[in-house]
């Protein structure tokens, strides 16, 4: 077996930007014009050129990812590099190696924003070896100067680089081989880095790759930290995200004992979800009830949920019941009659009275209880009365969605989506295929033909451009839903994010459908997507808008900050896919009014045809109601694995998006800033403020970081963004 094998990056040459290039007290000479016989005349006079420069109006400074090898990248890095590594302060003896003088810092990627700022993104290298998860990004303002920097700079002892390892690439690789217990379908590969073990120690090492992704239920692309002198494995864990690898992902999950592992039935609901908590409110007003007079009462309701029943507990004493007329009513304005002159000469109105006629209003606000006496010769008192709400899984909030594409415009039909709009492409025999040009460098939508490998073009076809009709190969069906959601993925990432695809450059997204047989899962690889069919018993086909913004957004995160898949870092990277699965279901109901947009991960596909918000993968608004996820950071040191951790950061944003109150801390977010708003501030911290190895208290500070700069240091956003952390438990 053939070892691919990669020893750190090589030294990148950079220009160097000195005063030296430019010399000084240089007289200045003077060439005549060259005049050019093209029959045209002569050359523009010396004034002329002066003149029309004038009136030149500078190109734009280009937005998104820029090319390492451009002027303007290089000028941002040099700038950067003297910023970490000032001559005056830099020891003689740094980064060198066998002689050779090695950077500190080996730049990935410049970005500059529509702020006009520049993020230069430079992996830490140590005595010209990789520092494994480490990097510095240096972020430049406008005016081309290093306003901050975001990274781990903390010191490396010597000789980690220099010293020769004492076991080779094949031998750990052997003991990746060995512990991965299967067989590769992809060329493993190992690359000598320097790492920072669990205990905050550096070590020489070498981080293997090993993956098999074709054909399984479980897809894996594990890295392998090994100690390059003992063998040692540090860690390992599963780079590849997948719908069915969260443990999470059972139906319903009321009981969490009784119900983790239940299958549902198709067509059906699975076991009932645990429902929020209910919110009890009471007062005692022991106020007296005088003859032919009106006595009013209110409590406050500050938990903004939604009726599902409501319970009006009464204790009223009176001499003749039949002479009270008593009324609740809500923060909305609507009232139900709870006593209406009955009972007779029978004393007191006492007990409790079922009001779910209130299902459906909103709980937040003032609710009046009024309670009339109708005639002379009876006395009485108020003595006590409250609340017990049951709650409805919170509404989706915010932005209203604009209108439906104009009726003609959207012919093709999906299995979730309603009727959408596919581009396409006609091929030389006339029928069409899932090939999008008008996207970056295109959306491509191929038949994996039920195969253990998705590859290859087999291209799904139709003969009038309608997708989805009832007379369409059945086979046809799921892929327009994936190629439907990678469309909206990229029309997301571009018209709210302001990114040309998940690499800023246009990237294309390739989408294979009908992977394996009956094969419950849905994976990005690291360069496509892949959709299983289910079973029809788990799930549906695995095409969902917020499954296929979920796992294509694994893709942005490994473009940008690269959050490395485990601990506290893999926690934020499954919630930044949650999130930006969420913000493209949000989008896309903007534009389609058959998309409902909720909170709740992968319900549409979960369960077939299902599509109700209490039977999901995971719930933003309330990450406990799973039986798995936790909400709140005091939590983490009991749930670490990525996708129950996730609810951390899932919640914050809900929060920050939304209001409402985490249920563990009990802390209230009031009035969300909005999903537009929201997501804008988490892809800026992701993209230019997080680095592999960011941990939720830095996340924390790298949103407080986007928001002001998108909105101002003492803007309600920042103020948000803070309150959001700190409700969940990150401070």
């Amino acid at each position: 077996m053939s070892i691919r094998r990669t020893d750190g990056s090589k030294p990148t040459v950079l220009p160097t930007i000195s005063a030296e290039a430019q010399p000084k007290n240089t007289a200045k000479t003077r060439t005549a014009p060259n005049v050019i016989k093209d029959g045209f005349g002569p050359a523009a006079k010396t004034t002329d050129l002066a003149r029309a420069e004038q009136t030149l109006k500078p190109l734009p400074a280009p937005v998104g990812r820029l090319s390492l090898e451009s002027k303007e990248a290089q000028s941002a890095i040099q700038t950067s590099l003297e910023h970490l590594t000032p001559a005056t302060s830099k020891p003689a003896t740094q980064g060198l190696r066998g002689g050779i003088q090695y950077p500190a810092f080996v730049p990935k990627n410049v970005e500059r924003d529509e702020l006009g700022m520049t993020h230069v993104r430079l992996d830490r290298q140590h005595e010209g070896v990789k520092v494994y998860a480490e990097q510095v990004v240096s972020h430049l303002g406008k005016d081309g100067k290093v306003s901050s920097v975001t990274g781990d700079q903390s010191t490396i002892p010597a000789g980690l680089g220099t010293q020769k390892p004492q076991l080779s690439h094949a031998q750990v690789l052997d003991i990746a081989l060995k512990d991965f217990a299967g067989k590769p379908d992809r060329q493993p590969n190992s690359e000598r880095v320097i790492y920072k073990d669990p205990s905050g120690e550096y070590r020489s090492a070498y981080r293997v790759e090993v993956a098999n992704v074709n054909g399984t239920d479980n897809p894996r692309r594990m890295n392998y930290l090994v100690d390059a002198n003992t063998g040692k494995i540090y860690e390992k864990f599963n780079t590849i995200d997948g719908f069915k690898n969260c443990p999470c992902a059972t139906h319903g999950t009321g009981d969490a004992a009784a119900t983790k592992g239940t299958k549902g039935t198709k067509g059906t609901k699975g076991a009932a979800a645990t429902p929020p908590a209910d919110v009890k409110v009471s007062t005692s007003p022991n106020a007296a009830i005088k003859d032919n007079s009106t006595v009013t009462s209110k409590v406050k309701v500050a938990d903004d949920v939604t009726v599902d029943k409501l319970k009006l507990s009464l204790d009223i004493s009176h001499t003749y019941k039949g002479d009270l007329t008593v009324t609740l009513t809500s923060p909305s304005g609507k009232s139900a009659a709870v006593h209406n002159r009955t009972g007779g000469s029978t004393d007191n109105v006492k007990g409790d009275f079922d009001l779910s006629v209130f299902a459906g209003e909103t709980a937040k606000g003032e609710w009046t209880l009024t309670v009339k006496d109708n005639a002379k010769g009876d006395k009485g008192k108020l003595n006590n009365w409250g609340l017990s709400i049951s709650p409805k899984a919170t509404q989706p909030p915010t932005e209203p969605p604009t209108e439906p594409p104009a009726p003609g415009t959207a012919d093709d039909t999906s299995l979730y989506s309603g009727k959408v709009d596919l581009k396409t492409k006609q091929n030389a025999d006339g029928t069409y295929s899932l090939e999008d040009t008008t996207r970056g460098k295109g959306v491509s939508t191929y038949d994996a033909k039920n195969q253990e490998e998705a590859s290859g073009t087999t291209p799904f076809k139709d003969d009038n451009n309608v997708w989805g009709e009832a007379t369409d190969p059945k086979r046809n069906q799921a892929a327009v839903d994936a190629h439907y959601g990678a469309a909206m993925t990229y029309d997301f990432l571009k018209d709210v994010l302001g990114r040309d695809s998940i690499d800023g450059k246009g990237e294309k997204l390739v989408n294979y459908v009908h992977v394996s047989e009956n094969y419950v899962n849905a994976y990005w690889d690291g360069e496509k997507m892949s959709y299983g069919d289910g079973d029809g018993v788990d799930s549906g086909p695995l095409t969902a808008l917020d499954i296929a913004g979920h796992e294509i957004a694994h893709g942005l995160t490994e473009r940008t900050a690269g959050l490395v898949y485990r601990g506290e870092s893999g926690g934020l990277n499954e919630a930044m896919s949650d999130i930006m699965g969420a913000g493209v279901e949000w989008y896309a109901s903007t534009k389609n009014s058959a998309v409902k947009f909720n909170w709740t991960v992968g319900e549409t596909a979960w369960t077939p045809t299902n599509g109700d918000d209490t039977d999901g993968l995971r719930y933003m608004d309330d990450p406990t109601k799973d039986g798995y996820s936790i909400d709140n950071y005091k939590d983490y040191p009991k749930q670490t694995e990525v996708h129950g951790s996730s609810g951390i950061a899932n919640n914050a944003f809900y929060l920050l998006a939304n209001g409402g109150t985490n249920r563990t801390s009990k802390l209230e977010v009031k009035d969300g800033v909005g999903m537009d708003k929201g997501l804008k501030i988490y892809y800026r911290a992701l993209a230019h403020y997080m680095t592999p190895s960011t941990t939720f208290a830095q996340a924390r500070t790298a949103t407080i970081q986007a928001a002001t700069d998108l909105y101002g240091a003492d803007s309600t956003e920042v103020a948000k963004v803070k309150e959001s952390w700190t409700a969940v438990g990150v401070k």
